[in-house]
């Protein structure tokens, strides 16, 4: 199997209600999508989905992943889409960094090995390992009751695991934790992410000050150094994202014992690829993980699914479905959510296919 063309599209995907905010008064209302297909010489092709969250949260941006994806692709003419591990190989080459462009194709490629064999991508990645998957609800930044209504619904359809997001001032990030834990049940996960909002002096200000609460600490720091210093002491359960940014990224962390929990997003890492290898290594050391990606539609949604429902229970959080905060529809989901859960199905390959129609014609075809 060879591929013959790489085709890019672009979509604007709108938020749901009044957008996303998070740390720092960062907020979107419209994402920047890019679709890539993958078409080979067999018939078969494949999809793949990045969609950063804005320009503003890590450095990637809906131009750059095109831009990239017209550069990379004339050197993935002919290759074998099925061998993962040379494709990854020649995109390192040819394009350094960047992995949030190179996410996309190796998920199409992913798509395309499971549709070639007639199995999921899931039976690819590990095995099914789960029946669902618990999920988390993001509760976007804003008054603590806002936010305490807004875990409230998350809670009425069956969420078990709620992040709401902190970051700013901390006496009011500590109002905001305790409006929403007030009316948690006993058995809920409460994450405070501050998705690298606070300086050190005001990430341990408000882990100090909310020793009463069960929750685990998110990302407080955007400096290593400084979220290091936390870690070492704060009494909460600590969590990395953002400082994950690839495999070396993680060794680091695991060297110093930075985390008890990883966020492993496939587009840091580029793709199904590296992330499950980044998965693997955090389950032979003993890391629970979140299993998700920066934003997504339906292929980004289904692509998280296979990669989290293959993940072995005792070192499995939690995973989101991101399409549910869209009011975009790209595809028929074969991951969808049900009562705060995560089910994924065993179609062949990733088990989405885009609705042309809302895709529109490609901005790019390199063949």
């Amino acid at each position: 199997m060879k591929i013959t063309a790489v085709k890019v599209f672009q979509i604007d995907t709108p938020l749901a209600g009044s957008g996303y905010r998070w740390a720092k008064g960062r907020s979107i209302t419209v994402a920047d999508t890019t679709v890539v297909q993958i078409v080979t010489d067999e018939g078969i092709s494949g999809w793949g989905e990045t969609t950063p969250l804005g320009a503003n949260y890590l450095p990637s941006y809906g131009p750059g992943v095109r831009a990239g994806t017209v550069a990379l692709a004339p050197r993935l003419l002919g290759l074998d889409p099925t061998l993962l591990g040379a494709l990854n190989v020649v995109m390192d080459r040819e394009l350094q960094g960047h992995s949030y462009v190179k996410s996309a194709i190796d998920v199409a490629a992913w798509d395309i090995l499971g549709k070639s064999l007639g199995v999921p991508v899931h039976q690819l990645l590990g095995g099914r390992q789960h029946e669902s998957l618990p999920m988390y609800g993001s509760v976007s930044q804003g008054r603590p009751e806002e936010m305490a209504e807004r875990a409230a619904e998350f809670r009425s359809k069956g969420y078990e695991h709620i992040q709401i997001k902190v970051g700013d001032d901390p006496a009011e990030d500590i109002a905001r934790l305790e409006a929403v834990s007030e009316r948690s049940p006993g058995s809920e996960t409460i994450l405070a992410d501050a998705n690298r909002g606070w300086r050190r002096d005001e990430a341990l200000r408000f882990a100090l000050g909310t020793t009463g609460i069960d929750y685990i600490l998110e990302q407080p720091c955007d400096r290593y150094a400084d979220n290091l210093s936390i870690r070492r002491r704060a009494p909460q359960p600590f969590k990395l994202d953002e400082t994950l940014q690839g495999l070396d990224d993680l060794n680091q962390c695991l060297a110093d014992d930075a985390m008890d929990v990883a966020c492993i997003k496939i587009s840091k890492f580029g793709g199904l690829t590296k992330s499950r290898l980044a998965r693997d290594v955090c389950a032979a050391a003993g890391i629970p993980m979140a299993v998700e990606d920066v934003w997504g539609c339906q292929i980004v949604t289904a692509a998280i699914g296979h990669l989290a429902i293959s993940t072995p229970p005792d070192s499995f959080l939690n995973t989101t479905d991101l399409q549910s905060y869209n009011d975009i529809e790209l595809a028929e989901p074969s991951v969808h959510a049900v009562d705060g859960r995560l089910v994924v199905d065993d179609t062949p390959g990733l088990g989405v296919e885009p609705d042309l129609g809302v895709l529109g014609e490609p901005q790019a075809t390199i063949k």
